[in-house]
């Protein structure tokens, strides 16, 4: 497989130099490569149902709720006649062995089933077989391999949910307390918002997200885990003066942003304006947080990209007080790149 197609203006490599220097190409070369580790994290509120033993899973050094499978290649991967050209998400998920759905297909070239999925960019991700009924390629042998996460049972029954390990710190350094009045933000897709859940569910949580969309599939997932929690359609950077939200203890902030920390990437594409509109929009949300938070609340921001833009000049606010920082690169604790930080209201 050729490195990941990496097409960043001199603002953005300079914002990575910022925080890399000497080691920028190699964190570049290991964004093209899967985590090591495909975790999943015990629904711990349920574990009694949890009959059947995690036979090919290992727990975590660091949180006893969390599970994980070694990820292994890259594999090697002989071209098949048939291609199935997708887009840029669904290859880097074929590229984990996730199965092929319609959406994510560009075009077909060839007549036959046995064929191999290519990313747009000419990427051999997967091969598979293609059931031209329903337009579904389910992947036999993919580049990298691992568990397909979405079909296990325990995750189908609701007993544990997919998360990456970065993520988990966030509800750890949140500490829920019982009765706590918590905001989740941007609570779609739910990891952080449920694991807060399970750590105390006598805590007073309450998620939002901007699309109706959103909300009904974060529904869906909270039905699934049986928990029970309030979420909304709602735009966050105005839950003030929309709904009258205050007198809040903690906040979640996990805001859109470039993503630069995410891997496997196949191709990604970000420009100065990128940035700058990124970190202008997560400023919004903290400017929220402020204006619901009782004085002395906590804010809890994180974000699954690198730069300083976004992370640290976001953050330095004299409104608040930065209790704790710290930062996941993928090329040294082999992770997901993350950023999280905790912020305490003057």
């Amino acid at each position: 497989m050729n490195g990941p197609e990496l097409i960043y203006d001199e603002f953005v490599m300079e914002e990575l130099r910022r925080v890399y220097g000497s080691s920028l190409n190699e964190y570049l070369e290991y964004l093209g490569r899967p985590n090591p580790r495909l975790y999943i994290r015990l629904n711990t509120l349920r574990k009694q149902e949890l009959k059947e033993e995690l036979h090919e899973f290992k727990q975590d050094e660091d949180f006893e709720e969390a599970y994980f499978v070694e990820v292994r290649g890259p594999n090697f991967l002989e071209m098949r006649d048939t291609k199935v050209v997708v887009d840029k998400k669904t290859a880097e998920s074929a590229m984990l062995g996730s199965n092929v759905y319609k959406p994510g297909i560009k075009r077909i070239e060839g007549n036959g089933s046995r064929v191999s999925v290519v990313s747009e960019t000419g990427n051999h991700v997967a091969n598979g077989i293609l059931r031209r009924d329903n337009m579904i390629v389910e992947v036999t042998e993919s580049l990298y391999s691992s568990i397909k996460v979405a079909e296990l049972d325990v995750v189908k029954r609701g007993l544990a949910i997919s998360q990456g390990k970065a993520s988990m710190y966030v509800a750890k350094l949140l500490d829920p307390r019982p009765d706590e009045i918590i905001v989740d933000m941007n609570a779609y897709p739910g990891g952080k918002l449920t694991h807060v859940y399970q750590l105390q569910p006598k805590a007073k949580i309450m998620g939002f997200d901007h699309t109706r969309k959103k909300i009904d599939k974060l529904r869906n997932i909270l039905d699934t885990l049986k928990m029970k929690m309030d979420v909304y359609v709602a735009d966050s950077r105005y839950l003030y003066e929309d709904l009258g939200i205050r007198n809040v203890d903690k906040v979640m902030i996990d805001p859109p942003c470039s993503a630069l920390g995410v891997r496997p990437k196949i191709f990604d594409r970000k420009t100065k304006e990128d940035i700058q509109n990124f970190s202008s929009y997560q400023k919004q949300f903290l400017n929220s947080a402020y204006k619901i938070l009782k004085p002395g609340g906590t804010v809890i921001y994180s974000t699954c990209t690198t730069t300083l833009a976004e992370n640290e000049e976001v953050i330095t606010d004299p409104r608040f007080e930065i209790e704790f920082m710290i930062r996941f690169h993928p090329n040294v604790h082999q992770m997901t790149g993350f950023f999280i930080a905790k912020l305490i209201k003057r």
